[in-house]
């Protein structure tokens, strides 16, 4: 089966508007798919709308991150787009993020780079970061790649980075789940711990209301997907699988993975059984 329960649109980092990747998903044929925006659900609404037009299973998404030493990101899955604590949540990362990249352009203008906060306006349909901001770099001449402007100045132990607000990981899946949604463990492999570290979080994380982990992804090779397989497996938890498409942004990820049924199976019916059923 073709799904994708991991990708991003213009309302964060991605190229594509809801509309477009509704249209791509469903073009190519893939029959369960979440646009998951990081910190933020303000492309659901016409994600839901375009979806709806389609024969396409359409789960409503989004991706936050959480505070952790390493990369922790949770997914949230058949979520309330009108939950009034979920929307608080996203809207204190919002405004900490605001704060966060004036911050950083002014570490940046003391670099000398000739850049101002007004160079942000109109970027993105609503979450700006580092990519964004690299980005404006490069089209005025500094730097090779957005990548290499991010890893020279905006990485952590650089001079112009700022540390990005988070909430904790026990806050955040608690407002994907007061929200009615599911709760998933981004990526594992970008958590950078061992196979027995990575189990004690899962663990702990499970006591919060975590509910299945992203064993499919591109950061994961095949041993490593298996290993994740399992572990889910051993600790009662469903595996999601997702491209983390970000259009031109990330032109070596393609949307959509193919998954054997029996392997994503368990996933579907939760779906169809806490989400289509209700709609």
């Amino acid at each position: 089966m073709l799904i994708d329960l991991h990708c991003h649109s213009t309302f964060s980092d991605g190229t594509l508007s809801p509309k477009q990747l509704i249209k791509k998903a469903s073009n190519i044929g893939i029959k369960i798919f979440s646009i998951t925006d990081h910190d933020t659900i303000e492309g659901q609404k016409e994600a839901i709308y375009f979806a709806k037009k389609t024969n396409l299973r359409y789960i409503p998404g989004v991706e936050i991150n959480a505070e952790f030493p390493t990369l922790m990101d949770i997914l949230g899955y058949n979520i309330d787009i009108n939950d009034d604590y979920l929307n608080s949540l996203l809207k204190t990362i919002y405004n900490k993020r605001i704060e966060r990249n004036r911050l950083m352009i002014e570490l940046l203008k003391k670099e000398g780079f000739k850049i101002d906060i007004e160079d942000l306006e109109g970027i993105s349909l609503y979450t700006i970061g580092r990519p964004h901001i690299a980005r404006i770099l490069l089209k005025k001449g500094y730097g090779t790649s957005v990548s290499q402007i991010i890893e020279t100045y905006l990485t952590r132990g650089k001079k112009c980075y700022i540390e990005r607000f988070k909430f904790s990981p026990k806050r955040t899946i608690k407002a994907i789940k007061k929200a009615g949604g599911f709760a998933v463990l981004a990526h594992p492999k970008k958590l950078r711990l061992s196979n027995i570290q990575l189990e004690s979080l899962i663990i702990e994380l499970k006591d919060y209301g975590l509910d299945g982990i992203e064993c499919f992804h591109y950061s994961s090779d095949p041993h490593y997907t298996n290993f994740l397989i399992e572990l889910a497996r051993k600790n009662g938890l469903l595996v999601t699988a997702g491209s983390d498409f970000h259009g031109s942004n990330k032109p070596f990820v393609s949307l959509g993975l193919y998954i054997e049924n029996f392997v994503i199976q368990d996933t579907i019916n939760y779906f169809v059984t806490n989400y289509y059923k209700k709609s």
